[in-house]
């Protein structure tokens, strides 16, 4: 059976810029179960284009990030925030380059970069397009390498390597390489997009056109898509020229939708004796296979296929049945191509629009200028509920400008690829879709050409739309100017322009703007026709004609002026512009956009002395409390829409000799209802401070954060900065006088032991602001000689004594982390002990590499600091020295969160006791020793406050740890173990125990998942759309917390999802935990058998754990959890999962589903000890609410375990897990 990986849901076609296709010691009590599963995501880590690193999982539906910032010269800040459901994570020193057009914020969106697969998981690179100035060649960054150079349209795709993306960014941002070699005008996110007929094609005329002898010959349709099969009846022949650009080396289509619109353009009906024929079916073909086997592509494959088609293939029509999903303006990479191409080689580009269904939703590239989007009605003339809607963002055109049928279109099927809709019979299948309106439109624009082979592109597109029918009771923003209809297209003798927009910037009242409207008649009498402008719902007087009849001559053209007025009332105007005259009518589309009120924002800032600070410098931003826009506000005013804003900055004081002082401080809700100047003063700040009553706990790190909510969205944005607590004093303020009920300031002590420490006296003892540049040294404490090594070249360390000694090398900040490596070595080659490595110029520090090895020496860092500089100066002094403690595993954890709403008037110092917080009793189970990580948030003004940079623990420990009461979600991680979560309610006094990976790791589907926080929390396991969606945790740990591993090459994890209907194979799936599986509508029984095998060192227990479930479905129980039962194990072992040897040993056992405990079904269990060879059956007595088994152990190995079970219903389940846990050793 052939894989298959496609999300359910409605099969709504319109390829998505991802390029991808769019489917619109006996029996100890078990450990009691958290209250309240938490809705969570497994997970997920995505590296920016400056280096941060950004942790993201959903957790009871909102998305919690956490960022690992890259070493900066000043304290790093990021803002999150969230629009259209999607989380952006921006650092503030990148929202400059965001705001004046230099970095595409969709670099920024955690949640779009996830969704496609350019998480750290997935890919090594980050894929970037770069736009250059002409003529020019981008001078490739460091760390980056080129995929394809795109001249044609001005640009380059490079991948830029994450191991080393800070040091492509810094070179980027302040390197004068990149600048002025490369001329680069932008940088962009490269990247996916998403792949977007027998009543149809009657339904537009067609075969009105075809006896005419109009079908499309003579003129060649280029087909951009998943590819073809160029096998199928209807397309045998069909294809003139072809080429892959996907990767796969063919156009064969693995997918089926680019074979069902090829055939909606040219296909001959063949399969169904010519009933399902194409729109032009004389039509020449040229394929591009730009989206792979899964419906998606990169943007820089979609360019190359465009140009290749446009420059290469003679094609005068090209069709784009994708897009990115996503609302454009029309000036993001695809469509700027769309409108170079058409400019250069006149192609007519025939764009999907989308399948968004919202206002103001048209995607790239429909929304390009040169494009001719295409929304998607019924055959009865009804738009689309899932068609994209405009106008376009931004300046509010028109888009789309026409309309097609797009619902239950019938067209070609490939042979064996699963269909993506209804099968009709072999060879066709039934796909809804602005995809499928689109091939609609591209045929009937060959049929055109063919008929007017002189005609530019602008004039086919103007003909088509100017031609199409009024669709009752929608305006443009919906259908454009109407409904294809390639008879009336052929056989009107007048052309007029199809759509008109105009927008009128702020101030605009009283302003005016032209534009013309011209028609075309290529017929042998002049034509008079009577003009109506109709703009329902426009402020009387927005839009005049010049004239209110116009005549055109044979084969000339006519115009006539609009003039566009603006008044009192701001909004987006669309309309139509009819001309009649007897059986000649033309409809051109119009769109007015009057531009709401707009005002400057100048901020002046000053720090904690009294001295100016550059808003720049201050990195202040502003964010629309409506709409979610930010901008960065710098040295200049910025002109911003009148409404509400959050305006903030970080501030830094210097102090001689210290770090700098760090002011968070802001206006929660700024009225720009005329030109403002505000002022953030770091003095109006007050100080933020929380510290334990344990001194040993004085490291770890101290955050602060400003939290706004918006009710727009239900989120809550943040501006967060973390700083180490033992260097840096941190204040927080609001602007006195102001404030609001949606506003907050959280600080987040996360209090251990020190992993590190530095100090030195040069007279006056001091501490350096150093940390671990790869990882940390072993636990230790010393006092040592210090050296300076220059910048640790033969020649720097031949004129030092290295031996015994702390070595430090200043080197620029984007010297490359091999490189660095390099130079350790040497210094340990010269008998150094340890290495700081100070950077001594401004930019930003890749703390990371490929390499799997660590640096030859334990490596520390300090980047442009105070403390760092001060160090380097004293290494140059003879005998000079320093202590150094190194703590990589610390003892202690406190985790302390509080917060002030609405405004902050007063200092949030606070010194709890450990007696006024909640102890908990943590227990880390593990099969080995080492490093294992934790992390926690507290519930806080509707949000998870606290999740920062993961902390180290040591594993087969158990520990006091202490909590400010609340609500918490905590977490546990390991590299190789994945990631467990819980949510408690702490309360003081009360019994707080918690353990985890605890043995038996095995299925569990408890609560709920969610992929993104845009979309519904839904079952692990469940049925959608005839769909069976399989997301199975099969690795869950003995108290039942779901837990999914990462699929890393090292942990040679395989497997397989098999799913028999009634006793037939349905499908089988090589994957180990996920599968959606197509299924029919009616109730039947179904077995699903899944095996997941993990053969690895770092993972000794649960090596094999397979399931066999029995159940009924039904398209009854659509949108509904799968009846799957779970049977789960909790023994009672110790810390390194083992359980006693030589005795008779009891454990609980719950027969459970997703929604909790199964009561009454009685499970049977079988022991083995020679990894599942033979069986033994175990005792099972009721205990309470759940079952104990009772095995006897031998002297030493591995218990495995099987249990069977079935429910009142039917419903069973044979689980099994080889390795559980571990007897003696």
């Amino acid at each position: 059976m052939r894989r298959l990986k496609r999300p359910p849901g409605p099969v709504l076609l319109a390829a998505v810029l991802t390029f991808a296709l769019v489917a619109p010691p006996g029996g100890a009590p078990a450990q009691a179960a958290p209250a309240g599963d938490p809705v969570s995501t497994p997970e997920s880590r995505v590296t920016l284009i400056t280096g941060d690193r950004v942790t993201s999982s959903t957790i009871d539906g909102r998305t919690s990030v956490r960022v690992e910032p890259a070493a900066r010269d000043r304290t790093a800040s990021f803002r999150e925030f969230t629009r259209d459901g999607d989380t952006y994570v921006v650092p503030a020193d990148a929202a400059g380059a965001v705001s004046s057009g230099l970095l595409d914020l969709e670099l920024f969106n955690v949640t779009g970069l996830l969704r496609q697969g350019y998480d750290d998981a997935h890919t090594p690179t980050l894929p970037l397009l770069v736009q250059q100035d002409a003529a020019a060649r981008v001078a490739t960054p460091s760390g980056g390498t080129v995929r394809r150079e795109l001249p044609d349209v001005g640009m380059t795709a490079l991948d830029a390597t994450k191991a080393d993306v800070a040091r492509f960014w810094g070179d980027l941002a302040t390197g004068e390489r990149a600048r002025a070699a490369g001329a680069v005008r932008k940088v962009w996110l490269n990247g996916r997009v998403r792949a977007n007929l027998d009543q149809s094609v009657p339904r537009i005329g067609a075969p009105t056109a075809w006896a005419a002898g109009l079908t499309g010959r003579g003129v060649r349709v280029a087909v951009l898509d998943t590819g073809i099969d160029t096998d199928h009846p209807d397309l045998v022949g069909k294809v003139e020229q072809s080429q892959d650009f996907s990767g796969k080396g063919t156009v064969e289509d693995g997918h089926g939708h680019g074979t069902h619109v090829a055939s909606a353009v040219v296909g001959s009906g063949a399969a169904s004796g010519g009933r399902n024929r194409g729109v032009a079916p004389d039509a020449g073909l040229a394929v591009g296979k730009v989206l792979d086997d899964y419906g998606s592509g990169s943007f820089d494959a979609i360019i190359a296929g465009m140009t290749w088609a446009a420059a290469e293939t003679g094609a005068k029509v090209v069709n784009m049945s994708l897009g990115d999903g996503r609302p454009s303006d029309g000036t993001d990479p695809i469509s700027a191509a769309v409108n170079t191409l058409t400019r250069d080689h006149g192609t007519l580009f025939v764009v999907a629009a989308g399948n968004s269904g919202a206002d103001g939703s048209v995607s790239s590239p429909a929304a390009a200028d040169a494009a001719l989007a295409v929304g998607s009605v019924s055959k009865q003339d009804v738009p689309s509920p899932f068609s994209s809607r405009g106008p376009r963002d931004g300046d509010g055109a028109v888009k789309p400008e026409i309309a097609a049928p797009g619902e239950d279109v019938v067209a070609a099927m490939p042979s064996g690829v699963p269909p993506l809709g209804e099968p009709v019979g072999d060879a066709y299948q039934r796909l809804s879709g602005t995809s499928m309106a689109a091939p609609h439109v591209a045929g009937s624009a060959a049929i055109l050409a063919q008929q007017h082979p002189d005609w530019t592109s602008g004039r086919l597109k103007d003909a088509l739309v100017s031609s199409a029918v009024e669709v009752a009771g929608t305006g443009p923003f919906g259908v454009g100017a109407g409904r294809v209809d390639v008879a009336r297209a052929t056989a009107t003798p007048v052309v007029a322009t199809g759509a008109v927009s105009a927008f009128l910037p702020w101030p605009n009242r009283g302003a005016q703007e032209k534009r013309t409207a011209t028609w075309h008649n290529s017929g042998a009498a002049p034509v008079t026709l009577a003009l109506r402008a109709d703009l329902p719902g426009a402020p009387d007087g927005l839009v005049a004609l010049s004239a209110s009849s116009v005549t055109v001559p044979a084969g000339g053209d006519a115009s006539v002026e609009l003039t566009v007025t603006a008044k009192d009332r701001p909004g987006t105007f669309p309309g139509v512009l009819t001309a009649t005259s007897g059986s000649v009518t033309t409809r051109t589309a119009l769109s007015v956009r009057q531009q709401e009120e707009m005002y400057h924002l100048s901020v002046t800032a000053t720090d904690r002395n009294g001295d100016p600070v550059p808003a720049d410098v201050a990195r202040v931003t502003a964010q629309n409390l409506d709409t979610g826009r930010f901008t960065s506000v710098g040295a200049e005013p910025v002109r911003l829409p009148k409404g509400r804003y959050v305006v903030d900055g970080l501030i830094q004081t210097p102090r001689p000799g210290q770090e700098p002082s760090s002011t968070l401080i802001s206006h929660p809700e700024l009225v720009l209802d005329h030109d403002v100047t505000q002022v953030l003063d770091a003095r109006d700040g007050k100080r933020f401070s929380a510290e334990p009553d344990n001194a040993a706990a004085r490291g770890g790190s101290h955050e602060v954060g400003s939290h706004r909510k918006v009710t727009a969205c239900d989120c809550t944005w943040s501006h967060t900065l973390s700083v180490d607590p033992r260097l840096e004093e941190v204040y927080g303020g609001t602007v006195p006088g102001t404030g609001s009920d949606g506003y907050a300031m959280a600080q987040v002590r996360r209090a251990t032991e020190p992993v590190l420490e530095l100090a030195a006296d040069d007279g006056r003892r001091f501490d350096v602001k150093a940390n671990w540049l790869d990882r940390a040294g072993p636990a230790e404490s010393l006092a040592l000689p210090v050296a300076h090594g220059g910048a640790g070249t033969p020649e720097d360390l031949a004129r030092i004594d290295a031996n015994g000694r702390l070595v430090v090398l200043e080197l620029p900040a984007n010297t490359g982390f091999d490189e660095l490596g390099r130079r350790v070595a040497a210094v340990k080659a010269a008998g150094g002990r340890l290495v700081l490595l100070v950077f001594s110029t401004s930019g930003l520090v890749q703390l990371r590499s490929a390499l799997p090895e660590p640096f030859a020496l334990p490596t520390m860092y300090s980047m442009y600091s105070v403390t760092g500089t001060r160090f380097t100066a004293y290494a140059r002094t003879a005998g000079a020295t320093a202590t150094y403690a190194s703590n990589p595993l610390p003892e202690h954890r406190y985790e302390l969160v509080y917060g002030v709403e609405k405004q902050v008037t007063a200092d949030q110092v606070h010194r709890p006791r450990t007696s006024d917080l909640v102890e908990v009793t943590t227990a880390y189970h593990d099969n080995a020793a080492g490093e294992v990580r934790y992390n926690a948030a507290r519930e806080f003004f509707g949000r998870w406050v606290g999740f920062g940079l993961t902390q180290p623990a040591a594993a087969q420990q158990e520990r006091k740890e202490y909590f400010t009461p609340g609500r918490w979600q905590l977490m546990w991680s390991s590299a190789w173990r994945g990631l467990l979560t819980d949510t408690r309610e702490l309360t003081v006094g009360g019994q707080h125990r918690i353990a985890w990976n605890k043995a038996v790791a095995s299925p569990s589907l408890r609560g709920l998942t969610q992929t993104y926080v845009s979309e519904p929390p839904r079952p692990w396991a469940w049925r959608k759309d005839d769909v069976f969606d399989l997301s199975l945790p099969m690795h869950g740990d003995a108290v039942g917390r779901p837990r999914k591993l990462d699929v890393f090459p090292e942990m040679g994890m395989s497997g397989s999802i098999s799913l028999y209907r009634g006793g037939t194979l349905v499908a089988t799936v090589p994957e180990p935990d996920r599968a959606t599986i197509p299924v029919p509508a009616q109730d039947d029984a179904y077995r699903l058998v899944v095996e997941n095998h993990v053969a690895s060192d770092r993972w000794p227990l649960s090596t094999t754990v397979s399931a066999e479930w029995t159940f009924r479905s039904s398209s009854a129980a659509d949108a509904k959890a799968l009846p799957l039962l779970t049977t789960r194990f909790d023994p009672a072992v110790d810390l390194r999962n083992r359980a006693p040897a030589g005795r008779l040993f009891s454990f609980p056992v719950h027969v459970e589903r997703h929604d909790g405990a199964v009561p009454g079904v009685r499970p049977a269990v079988e022991v083995s000890y020679d990894d599942g060879r033979t069986w033994e059956q175990a005792g099972v007595r009721a205990a309470g609410d759940h079952w104990t088994a009772t095995v006897r152990h031998p002297g030493s190995g591995y218990a495995s375990l099987r249990a069977t079970a079935t429910a009142a219903d039917g419903t069973s389940v044979r689980q099994t897990v080889l390795r559980a846990y571990q007897v003696g050793g």
